[in-house]
């Protein structure tokens, strides 16, 4: 009895010793703190009670003397403990330690989310996320644009698809499909709460680029003759009478922000979900050109020797998208590892912006230079801005993985796709049917024609990232 009355006294003086009180005073120190139990073992006899047994507080004086040969050996067991930052910023086991043994939000009871006495600091108020993208866009499927023919032929087949020797230099496949950099950024701050949150993303995925350009002897741009019904194609370059060149440029990007909060719905020791509400903008912008140039080394009909031909076809498309959004994030913890899905929809309008332009300009030598509305794909018939509305749907998902390397900072990596229901893109605004070639009348079905279509689309790829909180 009187071991077990110098444990418990001593074990409670100890830990009134680490009282919320003297914990507050020195937390600034940040120091750690020994605490020491000292069991107690005697002789044989230690277990009878008697009316000697003492009990001598620290700084006080014996109640009785005890008895001499009642030895007792002291063997001190202690360890340490540190009242520090434990866990990402958004797990559910950072917070104060309460009656029940668990945090504010969590419990510290499995899963390694506490320290060895069920204790953690209040969570950091702020944090921050610096991600990097390898992300992929859905490719552009264009037409053929640019073609050629073996030499030797004649100028009415040189270019026309469905000619034996016909190659397409550009078009005709799916382009911008490649993995290419990225950044996300995302801020976000605490309530008072500890759980709730407000949070702001941005996402880019940079402008990529394909250029294509040819002088060769024989080139040509194939479109579908409305007149005649067939494939047909207009001169850039033949060795019997015509010099040029063609350059095409292709490029798109794709932003996206959102402001959202969270709320939290379940936490536990080791787990925690997260309910998303809020704002969504996102925008996905592409465009094509065509400059092209042909000189006439020899007369043809009315046409001098010397006269230059220079056209363009220009072709915007910008969607821009506005909508509320919803979504879950649960995070599973374990130790310094947390693992993260994310499933966001945003439901609203895209505009989509189209701007057509076109343009001719004929040199004569010796008589100046003319200029005209219209280039080949981009004429009189379809050139102009258009505008369109349709409701969007916009979902995000996620998965990644954190291992944290100190209080305040964890490395990440993971993967996350974005989906986009109707976009339209650049490609589907180019109609390859001509009735007319520049500069004359539109005439016949007045082709190139502009028709409003929308297509799925999709980014995805890897992230990895530093998360930071303070």
């Amino acid at each position: 009895m009187l071991a077990m009355a110098i444990v418990f006294v001593e074990a409670s003086l100890l830990c009134a010793a680490d009282s919320p009180e003297t914990k507050s005073a020195d937390a600034a120190s940040q120091s750690p703190r020994k605490m020491t139990w000292r069991p107690v073992s005697g002789n044989a006899d230690m277990g009878k009670p008697t009316d000697a047994e003492t009990v001598k507080l620290a700084g006080g004086t014996s109640a009785a003397e005890s008895d001499d040969s009642e030895s007792a050996t002291v063997a001190p067991v202690s360890y340490d403990f540190y009242d520090s930052f434990v866990g990402d910023p958004l797990s559910p086991d950072v917070g104060f330690v309460t009656q029940s043994g668990g945090c504010d939000c969590g419990s510290c009871d499995s899963c390694n989310a506490c320290d060895s006495m069920g204790i953690t600091r209040h969570r950091s108020q702020f944090w921050g996320r610096a991600e990097y993208l390898a992300w992929a866009l859905d490719g552009i499927s264009l037409p053929p644009l640019v073609t050629t023919s073996p030499a030797g032929t004649t100028p009415e087949n040189t270019g026309v698809l469905g000619q034996s020797g016909t190659t397409v230099l550009f078009g005709g496949n799916e382009i911008l499909d490649e993995l290419r950099s990225g950044v996300r950024i995302s801020v976000g701050r605490f309530d008072s709460n500890g759980c709730d949150a407000t949070e702001l993303s941005a996402i880019g995925v940079f402008s990529d680029s394909e250029s294509f350009s040819n002088n060769g002897s024989l080139l040509a741009r194939p479109i579908f003759n409305t007149q005649t019904a067939s494939e047909d194609a207009m001169l850039i370059a033949h060795p019997d009478f015509l010099s040029g060149a063609v350059r095409v440029q292709v490029e798109n990007e794709l932003y996206a922000f959102d402001v959202l909060r969270r709320l939290r719905l379940v936490t536990s020791a080791c787990d925690s979900l997260d309910l998303l509400i809020g704002y969504r903008h996102a925008r996905l912008d592409e465009m094509l050109r065509i400059d092209q140039s042909s000189t006439y080394t020899a007369a043809q009909g009315q046409i001098v020797s010397g006269t230059t031909v220079v056209l363009f076809d220009d072709f915007d498309v910008e969607n821009q998208f506005n909508g509320g959004e919803i979504g879950f994030n649960y995070r599973r913890r374990n130790g310094t590892w947390t693992l993260s899905t994310l499933l966001k929809v945003g439901l609203g309008v895209n505009r989509a912006d189209v701007t057509i332009d076109g343009g001719t300009t004929n040199t004569v030598p010796g008589s100046g230079s003319a200029s005209f509305t219209g280039g080949l794909l981009a004429q009189q018939t379809n050139i102009g801005q258009y505008e369109d509305s349709q409701f969007t749907v916009i979902p995000e998902v996620g998965i990644t993985l954190s291992k944290r390397i100190d209080d305040f900072v964890e490395l990440s990596i993971g993967y996350g796709l974005l989906y986009w229901s109707d976009a339209t893109r650049v490609a589907d605004v180019i109609d390859r049917s001509v009735s007319q070639f520049p500069p004359e009348p539109s005439s016949g079905s007045g082709n190139p024609r502009f028709t409003f279509q929308t297509d799925d689309f999709i980014s995805h790829g890897l992230t990895t990232g530093v998360n930071f909180s303070f």
